[in-house]
Order: structure tokens, then sequence, then C-alpha cells
């Protein structure tokens, strides 16, 4: 859930601090909802769908949100906690995803009624969270839990990101530097890899080396928003409600430039600009969490599929392949119907049986422990002094 707790200090629009200063950041739940509903669409293949769009904006809001939660920690205390952290993350990630793990290889055992080798690299890889170099480097065709290359560069993100948040804090303006840097040194790292190296699409697609500058972005909008850096930018995005369809206009024509040009114009230019695009529209659609053109991100629905998104995702593949099994021969439209109720259950399910449970535990492992940080005696300037 995406939720703030103090809003002091944030040098932004009014309309952009007001959405942080709600006890939840408005529309993003709605956009981990879309995000999930495009990737169920995509791997049923719905006609016009953008392959990997949803997977894309997840990496973007990842970023933004770990971020933006050391960040809170950071001000507040003047320092983060990396063991709770790791904690949390636990607590968040692990125990819906191996039971998820446990039922899939049931379930595969049931069906196939035999282990075949490749089975086996496929979910001793997805146990430890290093599936995604396993389907980068495999040449089987078909693998039994492929969707889990995604977890695996979170998981793989989560691992490094709280020491060199740790690493760079309090000086958050080195800390945006080196991320600017890097975001481009991997943009640069992964065109030489295509055209000069010729890597496969595989390798580029799924491995962390390759797409972490889409979380790093996500990274730096939180930090950068923290530091008040660039107020006029903010201000003349979320200026006017017809800019943000702009946005949305050109993530459109991105997707359309990558269906027409596929992978040359996906790893010259669109893993490059689609990132920042993301950025720029989630902060429009806060800004505008209000408006009638954007407030249906922030509907009860909307919000509820944002909430479960994680668990209706460790499921949908499941979930899409029992559609089209209960309704083979139908129209698409009713298997599409179907796939997303019985995602929606199982996450539902996953959500309130499983992630709560260990989600209330959190609690108990907040940030760094001691007294707070006065806003005017903390280790940064008082004007960067900004939380989620």
């Amino acid at each position: 859930m995406a939720t703030v707790s103090e809003t002091s200090g944030l040098r932004v629009p009014s309309a952009l601090s007001d959405g942080f200063s709600q006890k939840k950041i408005p529309s993003l739940d709605g956009l981990r909802a879309v995000s999930v509903l495009l990737v169920i669409l995509n791997h049923l293949q719905v006609a016009y769908v953008p392959d990997g769009r949803g997977v894309l904006t997840f990496f973007v809001l990842s970023g933004f949100l770990i971020t933006w939660i050391l960040l809170n920690e950071s001000s507040r205390y003047g320092d983060i906690s990396i063991k709770n952290f790791y904690i949390r993350r636990v607590l968040r990630i692990f125990p819906a995803f191996y039971v998820f793990w446990f039922l899939h290889l049931v379930a595969f055992l049931a069906v196939q009624r035999a282990f075949p080798k490749f089975a086996v690299v496929d979910y001793v890889t997805s146990f430890f969270y290093v599936s995604n170099y396993h389907l980068a480097l495999s040449h089987v065709a078909h693998h039994s839990i492929a969707h889990t290359w995604a977890l695996s560069i979170e998981e793989q993100f989560y691992l490094i990101w709280p020491l060199l948040f740790a690493f760079f804090q309090p000086d958050f303006r080195r800390f945006s530097r080196f991320l600017i840097a890097a975001i481009a040194a991997i943009d640069l790292y992964r065109i030489v890899l295509f055209f000069g190296l010729h890597v496969t699409d595989a390798w580029l697609n799924v491995t962390f080396d390759s797409r972490a500058d889409h979380l790093l972005v996500g990274c730096l909008l939180a930090i950068s928003l923290k530091r008040g850096t660039l107020p006029w930018f903010w201000a003349f995005i979320t200026s006017r409600l017809w800019f943000s369809a702009v946005t949305f206009g050109l993530i459109i024509a991105s997707i359309a430039l990558n269906e027409h040009y596929h992978m040359r114009y996906k790893y010259g230019v669109g893993f490059v600009v689609d990132p920042w695009l993301t950025a720029i529209f989630m902060v429009q659609v806060i800004a505008f969490g209000g408006s009638r053109l954007w407030g249906w991100l922030n509907w009860r629905v909307t919000s509820y599929l944002g909430r479960i998104s994680y668990s209706i995702f460790l499921y949908h593949g499941f979930t899409n392949r029992l559609a089209v099994y209960l309704l083979k021969g139908s129209p698409k439209l009713l298997v599409v119907i179907m796939a997303i109720c019985l995602a929606t259950v199982c996450g539902t399910i996953s959500y309130y049986a499983i992630e709560l449970r260990f989600l209330r535990l959190k609690s108990k492992f907040p940030g760094r422990r001691g007294a707070l940080v006065p806003p005017q005696t903390a280790t940064q300037p008082a004007s960067l002094l900004v939380s989620r």
C-alpha cells in the first residue's frame, strides 16, 4: 500500500504536495492494477496489448516506493536500519511467494507426472530468485515458472539498494549524480550489447544488469522530489491536466514505434526513454488523482486490485491457463474476463490468508530505533527534509 507519513518541507507544486500529504499516495495502487492487468492481457495474447509495459511500470514504481520509504526513515531518524529493511522485505515478499512456489510445483507434478531436468532447474532457480539469468542462458523453449524472472530482478535490486543508500546518505546531491551516471551507463551498456555484440533478446530483456536502470529511474525520482530539485519542471508538468494526456500520448507513441521497429527501437530508444516517461506520468497522475481524467485510478475496485497485485501476478499464469481450458473455443473477451476474475480470486485468497498476516508483522521492524531527528537538526539541510 502506498502510504505517506510526513510532508513538511516538500518543495513541489501544491497539487503534488497535496497528493503526498494524504494517507495513501493517490493513483499508485491504480497504476499497479493497470500494470498487472496489462501483464495478464499480454500473456493471453490479446491484440494490441504491449509486451513488457506492465513489468516496466512495476519496476519504476518499485524503485520509487522503496526509496521513498528509506528517505522517510533517514529524515526521521538520521539513518536507516539495513537489517530491518531486509526483514521487512522478507515479510512482504517471501511468504506469499514460497506458498505459490510450492503449490505451483505440486500442480506441475500432478499434471505432468514426471519431473524432467529442465523443470528441476526452473524451480531451483526461481526458489533462489535467479530465474532471470537461467531464462537468459537457457535454450529451452518453454519454462515451468518463467514469469518469476521479474521477481528475481526486484529481489536482486532489494539486496543491493539499501547498501548503496546507506553509503551515500546524507549526501543526496552526490547520490543523485551517481544515479544519473549509473542510468546512463546501463543505457549505453545495453546499446553496446545489442548493436555491437549482438547479445540475445532474452538476456537484454530479463537480466538485472540490463534492466536495473528502470528501477533506478524510480529511485532518482524519489530523491529528486525529496531534495526539491527542478521545482520549475514539476510545476510545469503538473500545471495543466492536459499535459498528462500528452505524456500518456508519448507513451502510446513509443509503444507503437516499438511494435513497428521491434528490437532495434526497444533497446536503442524504448528502454531508454520509456522509464522516464513512466516516471513523469506517475507524478502527473499523483497530482491529478482527483480529476475526471485519472480519478478512476483511485476507485475502490482499482485500488483493491493494485493492493493485491503481487498475488495476482504470482498466480496469473495458472489462472490464464485455467480460463483458456475452461472456455476453449469461446470468444476471447469471455476468456479475458474469466482469467481476470480467477486471478482476482486467487490474489484475494493469497493476500488475506498469507500476505496480510505477515504484513502486520512489519510494524515490529520500523526504521532505525532511537530518537527522532528534528527537522532543524537533521544531518541534511532543512530544505531537503521531506518524507514519504
